[in-house]
């Protein structure tokens, strides 16, 4: 996938999520977690458009994918996974893990990968680490609370938007932890395992979009 592409699948994402505020009014839905999401896809706009900026103009971006990418998004996916978390003592969990990526952030700033030099590949494979374990965690409570008849999950928009943070932050933990041993592929190769890692981001951002639709869509099929 290009980088073009990429950035129209975010702008679609943004799209369909700013639609759906007119969606919320209309059928009085009260789903408060899209406004976090479209802050989120907002987000990413922004400091892609930034990146893209930079790199037109002959500078690097890496700064800006380590602290935008690698560290914020990451603490704000966590963030939205923590709130959907109901148990006490998993929501704790997440707080201290939060602490932990943090602390680590610093340290591997300070020693190890200066984020004006490198892409930060040992702090991003941490957060992802935490992001796939408490995805892991929700799907399978979402599971759960489908076979006990409580929701079909084709309706419910925070299924939608875990599977793709899954789907996501595997591929990612995967890509960015294999760096190293792919580094000296050709540069052909490179660029495929780099077009597949932004789909996955693109895959992303299109289902935050198109997640709270569900609820509409799926309801009126079933009813």
């Amino acid at each position: 996938m290009t980088f073009y592409a990429y950035l129209s699948c975010i702008i679609v994402g943004l799209l369909l999520s700013l639609f759906f505020f007119f969606f919320k009014r209309k059928y009085q839905l009260h789903e408060k977690s899209h406004d976090f999401i479209f802050f989120l896809i907002s987000y990413v706009l922004s400091f892609e458009l930034y990146a893209f900026f930079l790199v037109e103009h002959g500078e690097k971006n890496v700064l800006v994918y380590n602290i935008f990418f690698v560290f914020g998004e990451t603490i704000l996916i966590l963030i939205y996974l923590g709130t959907l978390i109901e148990a006490k003592r998993i929501k704790r969990n997440v707080i201290y893990f939060v602490a932990f990526f943090v602390a680590w952030a610093v340290i591997n700033t300070l020693f190890i990968q200066p984020p004006t030099q490198m892409f930060q590949q040992y702090t991003h494979l941490l957060g992802s680490l935490g992001v796939v374990l408490f995805s892991c965690y929700l799907m399978y409570s979402l599971f759960m609370a489908d076979k006990a008849g409580n929701a079909s999950l084709l309706s419910v928009p925070h299924f939608w938007n875990i599977a793709a943070i899954l789907f996501f932050y595997s591929g990612s933990f995967i890509y960015f932890g294999s760096l190293n041993v792919t580094w000296g592929l050709d540069q052909y190769y490179l660029t495929i395992l780099a077009s597949v890692n932004r789909f996955f981001a693109a895959t992303l951002y299109l289902i935050f979009g198109f997640s709270y639709y569900s609820p509409l869509i799926f309801s009126t099929k079933s009813d």
